[in-house]
């Protein structure tokens, strides 16, 4: 088995994957499709391409659970969970949850989707410098508390969303290095304090006796075909769950939209006139979805380059042969869409934001694209993620232009998600797409 570059003693390959998992990731790629890391004294083995990783999610799911570094310390932190939960557990929750996620229950949620965004960004004015993660994160929550608490005050809104952030970062460094949460300092006390408020919002949204029961709880709360319905206990961790699920990543995905409409601007202009045509200034809804083609392209082609999820890890449930080799129950498994997402096999100049790829997509690189996940697992808020993005994304260029502060560097910053560090923008008033499109249906180079 090859040993994955860039070890160091006690920390084992921690440090390097902090400081730099994208290089990280490429250079374990060239060393093998499967190979040995350690994250301090806990070894664990990577692999590296979309067929293994398809062995784990699909055809051998039930030998590799839910589990490994990082699902190990999500789960003491966020509960038991739809996304964090074992398989077994998830087979029986997943059909409670399942009609708050139908198309019925989406539509419900988008007129909160699209008053959300417009209240949002009718706050901002011309020149003023926005950190637009925050605001997307604000946005998210927004949304989400809308939909599931519509008590909560706004001020409780930037509150929630600080935990959150503060809460996955701390997952992710924990993951890497497991004795900090050891070190009585007055980090893991912050961490505690935002896990016990994270709770406590839980578990109020999850009482069923308060008078105003937002749309997604009440879809929460209907009984299936046996007349099983979750109880208040099994429903805190399922809204703290979704919470962290669909606030953090959707946040990071616009975030990275934006940044990458303004690195190219012929995507942009062509993007301003779909939207032109098929919503003629309206916010977008589910109806329109599927018209808006270049819309969908470039939202795809920002979770290839840039998926809010970056890394995951598993464990063997039973003994499993994988990639040529044999491992005993209890052995720990990660793979990365980041890594896959960027392999030169699948996807041709990977480090290239060409939405037009995804016209034309075969279908081995379809199985390399994994921002939801895969198999029976598959994210249950995924068209909840891109009905959203979809209605942001519509009210925002229907008003604004957004160009990145001058001389401001941004980075990627690889925690639980993938989020955009230093990221200021400017807000300019958008104008009318130009009536002369051939600027806008000429092909990307």
């Amino acid at each position: 088995m090859p040993v994955a570059p860039g070890a160091v003693p006690l920390l084992g390959h921690a440090l390097t994957l902090m400081r730099n998992p994208a290089a990280w990731l490429t250079a374990c790629r060239a060393t093998g499709p499967l190979v040995e890391i350690r994250l301090g004294g806990r070894a664990a083995f990577l692999a590296c391409t979309p067929e293994l990783v398809n062995e784990m999610l699909t055809t051998k799911m039930k030998q590799f659970d839910k589990g490994g570094p990082l699902f190990d310390r999500a789960r003491a932190v966020f509960g038991a969970g739809l996304v964090t939960t074992t398989h077994d557990a998830q087979r029986q929750q997943r059909p409670l949850m399942q009609p708050a996620f139908s198309r019925e229950g989406l539509a419900s949620y988008v007129e909160a989707m699209q008053q959300e965004s417009e209240a949002l960004t009718a706050t901002w004015r011309p020149g003023t410098p926005l950190d637009i993660l925050a605001e997307m994160h604000a946005l998210t929550m927004r949304v989400f508390l809308r939909v599931m608490l519509p008590s909560a005050e706004i001020a409780q809104h930037a509150s929630l969303a600080s935990q959150i952030k503060g809460l996955t970062d701390g997952v992710a460094a924990r993951t890497a290095l497991p004795w900090m949460e050891k070190i009585p300092n007055v980090a893991n006390r912050r961490y505690a304090q935002a896990r016990k408020q994270l709770w406590d919002t839980a578990r109020r949204a999850a009482d069923r006796s308060q008078p105003d029961l937002g749309r997604l709880l009440k879809a929460l709360s209907v009984s299936d075909a046996e007349g099983k319905t979750l109880t208040e206990e099994e429903l805190a961790p399922q809204i703290v769950n979704l919470l962290v699920a669909g606030t953090e990543t959707n946040a990071a995905l616009l975030t990275w939209i934006f940044h990458l409409l303004d690195r190219e601007p012929e995507v942009q202009g062509r993007l301003r006139h779909e939207m032109a045509d098929v919503l003629g200034g309206r916010p977008a809804n589910l109806r329109d979805m599927h018209a808006l083609t270049l819309t969908r392209n470039v939202i795809l082609e920002t979770m290839r380059l840039m998926p809010p999820i970056w890394a995951l890890t598993r464990t063997t449930a039973s003994e499993v042969e994988l990639g040529g080799y044999r491992f005993p129950a209890g052995t720990d498994f990660v793979f990365s869409p980041y890594q896959l997402h960027h392999d030169p096999a699948y996807f041709p100049d990977p480090e290239a934001f060409v939405p037009d790829r995804w016209n034309e997509l075969s279908n081995r690189a379809e199985k390399a694209f994994i921002p939801f996940g895969a198999g029976r697992r598959r994210c249950i808020g995924e068209t909840f993620a891109l009905a959203e993005t979809t209605i942001a994304l519509s009210t925002v260029l229907s008003r604004w232009t957004l160009r990145t502060v001058p001389g401001s560097r941004t980075r990627p910053r690889f925690r639980s998600s993938l989020n955009a560090a230093g990221m200021r923008m400017i807000p300019t008033e958008a104008r009318e797409p130009s009536l002369d499109r051939s600027e806008a249906t000429s092909p990307l180079s």
